[in-house]
């Protein structure tokens, strides 16, 4: 079967590449999302940390805005 084809046909199509394939982002996209996920945990962090004083007591931040 390989009659069929050209010597260098062949040798080109088994010919691998060379090297690794990287796929990198820019660094803005990481600079980002590590911006977001440190403002997402310190919100989050804030709901169940952070106390209101009010006229019963203080309160977690998140059982003042929800009320319960």
């Amino acid at each position: 079967m390989s009659d069929l084809y050209r010597k260098e046909a062949l040798a080109h199509r088994s010919r691998a590449l060379f090297g690794e394939v990287r796929l990198a982002a820019p660094p803005a996209t990481w600079l980002i999302t590590v911006l977001l996920l440190v403002f997402v945990a310190t919100l989050l962090g804030g709901l169940f940390f952070l106390h209101v004083d009010t006229d019963e007591g203080p309160l977690r931040l998140i059982d003042w805005l929800f009320g319960s």
